[in-house]
């Protein structure tokens, strides 16, 4: 994030970031009779892990310049608290999935009225 970017393009690498994640977490789901069987050791997880310290990153420098923004931040760090805890266990049931796909919900629509309130 440049120090000087406006705030509508800030959200926008922001909402990029954040359904890449949702996208590449979804993908790294294994189907069986159970639930879901996730692998925290994998290199898919490891990346998801880097990527869920990048936004963390972002967040972190997004909160410093837009301190006003206190509820999509919120929403940020608790989905991403969400993910981290989904996908660092061996086995994911229907609720945690549940949990966690309720977060990114609450995220995207807010990243949809700032959308809508910044144009």
């Amino acid at each position: 994030m440049k120090e000087y970017s406006p705030k509508r393009h800030d959200i926008a690498q922001l909402k990029f970031l954040c359904e890449s994640l949702f996208d590449e977490s979804m993908a790294t789901l294994t189907d069986s009779q159970h639930g879901w069987f996730n692998d925290p050791t994998s290199e898919n997880n490891l990346q998801l892990n880097d990527l869920i310290e990048h936004i963390a990153s972002f967040t972190m420098n997004y909160k410093i310049k837009h301190a006003e923004d206190e509820a999509l931040i919120t929403q940020i760090d608790d989905y991403l608290d969400d993910t981290f805890m989904l996908f660092t266990n061996y086995g994911i049931d229907t609720q945690d999935l549940n949990r966690c796909q309720r977060s990114s919900r609450r995220l995207f629509n807010l990243f949809t009225e700032e959308c809508v309130y910044l144009q």
